[in-house]
């Protein structure tokens, strides 16, 4: 349901404006002629002077509340007719203030002439500070009129008393000037000891009264930012229809908090009418009273009635006292019409706001709807297109084509769909930007470290296709190096013979940054690796016979392979700009355990060590056969085995 916003609803809640007046007024037409009616004999009651103080201060405390929550920016987005609804709340709020100041001030005073005590005497101080002030601005008009004078004389003298009577004048400026300093200066001293130092109702009623500038005749009218319309936020994006319709929710919970405050100063000033009516009904009544004694009806024989004496000045005290109590009665009254006036038009900029809300509520629904139904059709066909590529195309490489394909275009229609789905304007794309780029740091922090881990694999020291590594206990070869994970063959077998098992293991590229998963692989540009020969010989064998024979076989199968092997590493020299060792065999008898054994370590190239460690194999068997003595010597079988794992 929709509503409309031309002028008969702004007709109509003026309507409704001024009958609610016109009925509050005849209310209080009728309770007047009803306080006549009732008026009874007696004296007119007293008030609590304490009681009723503190109800005029929670008034006027409630009062300022509902003054600065009117005057503040109460809708953002709307129709540009719920400005009047806005400019009338704002100038009932100034009314409402304005009638609350001016009953609490005639209260007061009445309460000061039924309680003495109640009104704060001036200080001696203040007394001397009012004197100085009136003796300055009596001096400041004698000097101005002196001045006048004295330019009356200017204009007409000769020439030979011009000098004298200028001379004269300028005096008397610098004393009017000293005067009018001094004046500014007690009036600003006279302000402030009058705030700090006043006691009582009065002075309390000052104090508050002061806190709204607004009030004192200041014209300093609020500027209230442009609302923005409804008709543009239906042909928004879901973001600025979004905003919008928080808007209009804060909207109305702030329309509501001032019905509620509005309601509240109703009940206070029925609370604060009340006794004031009632005094009135006694002075009424003692009015009447005075009156029908004053002209007695006439007797039976026609002749008047012989009359009590009555005192003029019983009506007149009756007379003044009701005078300053219907001053603080009738501002009461007029505050409370201007509350019903205020009640309604809040209540119909409700209707509105509520109106308008479910405007965009339901436009925000059907447009998150279509967006749905879009990405719905986009992914439906995706999803159609994949199960076609499978179907009838055969060729692997092709049919990934096709899928890639596939992919990039439901990625970008998907994308265009959100974008032009959620965004109509720049501002708001950047605020989405925004909101999206925080969710990412936050959300996709695993990833965004991947990306940056990439950058460290292919560097200088990082890894390539090919390489063999050992990470989080798995061995294998690179196979591909991903933006954001590598994959690895892994490989597994002995210590010296590692065959791939048909698995392949996945890893985050952000695995370079977790402190307990180290990554181990080849120097770069190197394809060697390091194994070891372990012989256990015997008490009676010829040592240094035994180690030169198990020597000369091993340097006869490195020789085969060591200038491929010392060609690597004249290039690792070169690239890292450093002299490092040259790989040849190292050898040593041990005594181990009560045994002798001969260990040698010898490099072997990774793709060729299998072949390397059966050649030293069959010469230490052949040898064994060929050398009875030599087979004696060895007390166990030798080992060999890799000296680094991978």
């Amino acid at each position: 349901m929709t509503l409309a916003l031309g002028p008969d609803p702004i007709r109509r809640q003026k309507q409704r404006t001024w009958r609610s007046a016109a009925l509050s007024i005849a209310a209080g037409v009728a309770g007047v002629l009803a306080l006549c009616a009732s008026a009874q004999q007696g004296n007119p009651p007293a008030l609590d002077a304490q009681a009723q103080s503190q109800a005029i201060i929670r008034h006027l405390n409630s009062v300022i509340q509902f003054y600065r929550t009117v005057h503040e920016p109460v809708q953002k987005a709307g129709e540009p007719n719920d400005v009047v609804y806005r400019d009338q709340a704002v100038a009932q709020g100034s009314q409402i203030a304005g009638f609350a100041f001016q009953s609490a001030k005639a209260e007061a005073a009445v309460l000061s002439g039924q309680n003495p005590q109640a009104a704060a005497p001036q200080s001696t101080d203040q007394q001397r500070l009012q004197a100085s002030q009136a003796r300055a601005e009596q001096r400041i008009t004698d000097l101005r009129q002196r001045l006048a004078v004295l330019d009356r004389q200017i204009a007409a003298a000769p020439a030979r008393k011009l000098e004298e009577l200028q001379t004269q004048r300028n005096q008397l400026q610098a004393a009017l000037d000293l005067s009018m300093a001094m004046k500014d200066a007690l009036e600003k001293i006279t302000t402030f000891s009058r705030g700090a130092a006043g006691k009582g109702l009065v002075a309390d009623v000052e104090r508050l009264q002061q806190s709204i500038p607004e009030l004192q005749g200041n014209d300093n009218k609020t500027s209230y930012p442009q609302i923005t319309t409804v008709e543009w936020a239906l042909s928004s994006g879901v973001v600025t229809q979004s905003s919008v319709l928080i808007d209009l929710a804060e909207s109305r919970h702030t329309l509501q908090t001032l019905l509620d405050q509005n309601e509240k100063l109703r009940q206070q000033v029925l609370g604060l009418r009340t006794p004031m009516v009632a005094i009135l009904r006694g002075l009424i009544a003692t009015g009447q009273q005075l009156s029908d004694d004053a002209a007695p009806p006439a007797q039976d024989n026609g002749a008047p009635a012989e009359a009590p004496p009555v005192a003029p000045a019983d009506l007149k005290s009756i007379t003044t006292r009701f005078k300053s109590v219907s001053a603080a009665t009738v501002p009461l009254s007029q505050e409370m019409i201007v509350l019903d006036q205020s009640r309604a038009n809040l209540s119909a900029w409700q209707s509105s706001l509520t109106n308008e809300y479910g405007r965009i509520l339901n436009a925000l629904m059907l447009r998150i709807l279509v967006i749905a139904l879009a990405l719905a059709v986009i992914f439906g066909g995706g999803e159609l297109w994949t199960r076609a590529t499978t179907r009838y195309i055969r060729d692997m490489r092709r049919r990934r084509q096709f899928l890639i394909i596939r992919r990039i275009i439901v990625g970008f229609l998907s994308v265009l769909v959100v974008v032009f789905g959620f965004f109509t304007q720049f501002h708001s794309l950047a605020t989405f930007a925004g909101l999206i780029t925080a969710g990412i740091a936050v959300g996709l922090q695993t990833i965004l470290l991947s990306v940056a881990a990439y950058f460290f694999i292919i560097g200088r020291y990082g890894i390539k296709v090919g390489d063999r590594i050992t990470i989080a206990s798995v061995t294998g070869e690179v196979i591909e190096v991903g933006l954001v994970r590598f994959y690895v063959m892994e490989l597994a077998g002995s210590s010296n013979e590692l065959n791939p098992t048909g698995r392949v293991a996945v890893f985050s590229n952000a695995v370079l940054f977790q402190p307990t998963t180290p990554l181990y692989k080849q120097v770069p540009g190197t394809g060697y690796s390091w194994h070891e020969l372990i012989v256990k010989l015997s008490d009676t064998a010829e040592y240094k016979t035994v180690c030169g024979e198990i020597l000369k076989i091993i340097e006869s199968v490195y020789h085969e392979y060591r200038p491929a092997v010392l060609r690597q590493h004249q290039a690792v020299q070169n690239w890292m700009q450093t002299n490092i060792a040259a790989p040849e065999i190292e050898s040593r008898l041990q005594f181990t355990k009560g045994t002798f054994q001969f260990w040698a370590r010898f490099p072997v190239e990774i793709h060729e060590a299998d072949a390397t460690d059966e050649k030293i194999t069959h010469a230490l068997l052949d040898l064994m056969a060929a050398n009875p003595a030599f087979k004696a010597a060895v007390a166990a079988p030798p080992t060999i085995q890799s000296a680094v794992r991978g």
